[in-house]
């Protein structure tokens, strides 16, 4: 498997094998606006943002030091949203618990600002892995774009490193299948995997 860098440094949180056909089909359907929930370092949020055309908006979502976060991220997320800006995308950072209304609010009013509209091309949900956490991010933002991703779909029985919750993702896909279109990007022997809805 091709080992994918990060922006960072850090070591990749996505399989170059299901992160890289999401970017196609973020492509082939020329999405130009993407909202990533749960976008911790920046790295995913980047590698998106670096395959859409210039001129993109982007919207990442953290809370760092939250159950699913990192304490330290914010300091690189904001490098990899600046780093953006140099490049010509139209790429900006909310920080906070991404069902509150807070930052419900504040997403919203900026992409009505720059996009005239409160719908993305493309959705990555990867925030909260608990069931009612990712839930949570589904029945917040799945209305805004007819693309939505969601990451770890294949993460049945995992536990979160530090706090040793258990990843329920899974859970919610297949409640999710059975009701959507659906493509699945799920690599050999992977504990992790991108699912997307269709609609």
């Amino acid at each position: 498997m091709t080992e994918l860098k990060t922006r960072s440094g850090r070591p990749a949180s996505q399989r170059a094998d299901e992160l890289l056909p999401f970017i196609d089909l973020l492509k082939s359907r020329k999405v130009a606006s993407y909202l990533e929930i749960g976008a911790r370092h920046g790295d995913t949020f980047y590698e998106v943002m670096k395959s859409l055309p210039k001129g993109s908006l982007g919207i990442a979502v953290d809370l760092p030091g939250g159950a699913w976060g990192v304490s330290s991220s914010r300091k690189a997320l904001d490098e990899a949203v600046s780093d953006l800006r140099n490049d010509g995308y139209r790429a900006i950072a909310h920080y906070g618990d991404s069902t509150s209304d807070e930052i419900v609010g504040s997403v919203v009013e900026t992409a009505s600002w720059y996009l005239g509209q409160k719908k993305f091309g493309a959705i990555l949900i990867d925030g909260d892995h608990r069931y009612d956490g990712v839930s949570a991010d589904w029945r917040t933002w799945g209305g805004m774009s007819r693309i939505v991703g969601f990451h770890d779909i294949a993460g049945e029985g995992v536990r979160q490193k530090t706090s040793g919750d258990l990843v329920e993702v899974p859970r919610l896909w297949r409640e999710l299948k059975d009701q959507y279109e659906t493509i699945e990007f799920v690599g050999p022997e992977s504990a992790m995997g991108i699912g997307v809805i269709l609609k």
